[in-house]
């Protein structure tokens, strides 16, 4: 035999090799599953319809926050003679925070006062002769040059003294600007600045200071698919870190317009009433939020699995008018092993229960929630979750 012709053999026998491997691979997988198919059967899981309470919410997480919080900073540059709050002071509107050495801006204002006074003084005696200068010149005593240039002295001197007083105006506020008031009444939630330091106008802010703690807010994100369900005044419930077996209570007060896009999704900022009357919340605290959209009382209900059931392939099906991919329906068991879809008219539902407003269902009937496979072995295997059609 010729090495060509070796080299072809080698190469058939290979294919060979790998069909035979495709064939023994295939008959492991795929005959086991023909001969358990003859040998097993569906066993049906059912739950049965009952009645009860129904409570419909939606879920979301948020940050407690004051109603009101202000940054405080300085409207004028020094060096800080004195501060007179620390952390969680308690200020009226008024109060001082925080306290400016005044020794240079007094000196500016009494520099603003003396030049006031020069320009008083310019202003009385160039309107004294340009009053003088325009009877001269209405008996043509003076000429039209005299009068004209007494005028431009006169209210040069007027502008002066008014630029003058607007000095003094801005000096004083500065004055003042020099010892930082408390806008609101409240407590100081943040202090940034210590005596001795100095501070610029308009800068970094001083302080923070938030409105009273006994009323807050929680600010949630709703998602844009369960925004439409929220109303103003709907009851909500809350739970933080630092209490995991204390539920709070609040309202919705506000549902805010403006969308808020992260990553392709987009929520709205749900704003929660609370009281917080002993002061146990703190500001910033992360809350699991439930917002209650529906309740009913005394309802007729089924699992929301069975909405959600879709028979197996292999599953004997009673014959029925009743369009099952468009119509909302259960299914339950019939005569002789079979199954058939019920109509139904599915209402509110908490997860795991869903409400039955009417169809053909009655108390204690059962519906299908879950189909298992059961082999000669008497092994039970569950068909994986099915999608969810309505």
């Amino acid at each position: 035999m010729s090495e060509p012709q070796g080299r072809l053999m080698n190469i058939r026998n290979t294919k060979l090799y790998i069909a035979l491997f495709v064939i023994i691979i295939a008959a492991i997988f795929i005959v086991p599953r023909f001969l358990d198919d003859n040998e097993s059967s569906i066993v049906y899981v059912t739950a049965n319809v009952d009645r009860n309470n129904i409570t419909s919410q939606i879920n979301s997480s948020g940050t407690v926050n004051p109603l009101k919080t202000i940054e405080v900073g300085s409207q004028v540059s020094g060096h800080v003679k004195d501060v007179f709050v620390d952390y969680n002071s308690e200020v009226k509107k008024g109060d001082p925070l925080l306290e400016i050495d005044p020794s240079q801006l007094e000196t500016e204002l009494k520099r603003a006062q003396a030049d006031n006074k020069r320009a008083q003084a310019d202003y009385n005696l160039t309107s004294s002769v340009y009053k003088a200068n325009k009877d001269l010149y209405s008996k043509r005593l003076i000429s039209k040059e005299e009068l004209d240039d007494s005028q431009s002295k006169y209210l040069n001197a007027s502008a002066a003294l008014e630029q003058s007083k607007a000095t003094i105006e801005i000096t004083q506020s500065n004055l003042n600007n020099s010892t930082i008031r408390s806008p609101i009444d409240g407590i100081v939630l943040s202090r940034n600045i210590n005596p001795g330091e100095n501070v610029t106008a308009n800068g970094k802010p001083l302080f923070m200071i938030s409105q009273e703690l006994s009323n807050m807010k929680i600010d949630t994100n709703v998602s844009e698919a369960d925004i439409g369900k929220i109303r103003k005044d709907q009851r909500a419930y809350f739970t933080v870190d630092a209490f995991p077996n204390k539920t709070f209570e609040g309202t919705v007060y506000q549902i805010r317009n403006e969308p808020i896009t992260n990553n392709n999704v987009v929520t709205y900022n749900v704003v929660v009433s609370i009281e917080n009357k002993d002061n146990t919340l703190k500001p910033g605290m992360t809350a699991d939020v439930k917002v209650i959209v529906s309740e009913k009382e005394d309802v007729k209900r089924i699992p929301t699995a069975a909405l959600r059931f879709i028979p197996p392939s292999n599953a004997l099906i009673e014959t029925t008018d009743l369009d099952t991919n468009t119509e909302p329906h259960v299914w339950i068991p019939s005569s002789n092993g079979l199954i058939k879809p019920v109509l139904v008219n599915p209402g509110i539902n908490d997860g795991r229960y869903t409400e039955i407003i009417d169809g053909h269902l009655g108390d204690g009937d059962e519906v299908i929630v879950e189909a298992l496979i059961k082999n000669n072995g008497g092994k039970n295997a569950s068909y994986l979750p099915q999608p969810k059609r309505f």
